[in-house]
């Protein structure tokens, strides 16, 4: 394996600034639509209204679209791409959150390119303590760690993303994939897009194979997964890059978007 990059991405942003990444930006658009499209193939989804002013972004040379969702089955699931790409700069995700009465890991995606590295996240977002549920460890986490191992040690170009973050070092699970590559790698492009299509395929898998939450647990389940997920968006390092973007208060707008801040739809599972 390469060594790790142990930068911020608003540091390989900058390093990278006036690079035109406009095919890998296509590239993790597309793979980013098909699977989104798994999502809603599976699920009932309506778009929140609080996310309307969100749809069509285009100011400054930057495109983009946050959308978030709720369903019967989802308590939150977040569609969303912003993107300079002749300017070194895409970074797109989805996230999705089951209600309160699904007891599985939620499903966390990213694809950017920060400057000329490709850079790729997925991974399963703990909804219980895994240090205090050895059994939910060995249910969600264990069974994928060999295949973490394989992809590992069987692609020596990737680079482990390490955040110089703390807390972002402690949002990922351990079954992440969270690595960049060498500049405009087309291998570290497809390697993201495969992991990604192979964690999104499992985690629906487990959906269809979960067992209901009794219903006096599921009040803790859903406060516990929005404290989790208002956390990671307040305190992603990459929300500063937003603000250069488009100003604080419409980035802050986003942020809210990504954890359900101002949701009009209700709440799954309670």
């Amino acid at each position: 394996m390469a060594d790790e990059t142990m930068i911020t991405a608003v540091q390989m942003v900058e390093n990278g600034k006036d690079a035109d990444i406009t095919w890998m930006y296509d590239e993790f658009r597309g793979a980013l639509a098909d699977i989104w499209q798994k999502i809603t193939d599976r699920f009932e989804v309506t778009r929140d209204p609080s996310t309307d002013p969100f749809q069509e972004i285009d100011q400054s040379g930057v495109v983009g679209r946050t959308s978030a969702y709720a369903g019967p089955e989802i308590d939150w699931a977040v569609y969303s791409w912003i993107g300079s790409p002749t300017a070194g700069f895409t970074n797109m995700h989805i996230t999705v959150h089951p209600g309160a009465q699904i007891d599985v890991p939620s499903f966390g995606l990213a694809f950017a390119a920060f400057g000329v590295n490709p850079w790729g996240y997925a991974d399963y977002v703990p909804r219980r303590e895994l240090m205090v549920n050895p059994e939910y460890n060995r249910k969600y986490y264990e069974p994928v760690n060999e295949r973490w191992m394989q992809v590992r040690s069987e692609n020596p170009e990737l680079s482990w993303f390490t955040s110089p973050t703390s807390f972002i070092r402690a949002s990922v699970s351990p079954v992440a994939f969270l690595y960049s590559g060498p500049p405009f790698d087309k291998k570290t492009v497809d390697i993201c897009i495969e992991q990604g299509h192979e964690y999104a395929d499992r985690w629906l898998r487990w959906v269809d194979e979960a067992e209901p939450v009794p219903a006096a647990e599921r009040p803790a389940l859903h406060q516990h997964t929005i404290d989790i997920r208002r956390s990671i968006a307040d305190e992603d390092p990459a929300n500063v890059i937003a603000e250069r973007l488009f100003g604080k208060e419409q980035a802050d707008g986003m942020v809210r978007a990504l954890w359900g801040g101002d949701r009009q739809l209700p709440y799954a599972g309670l």
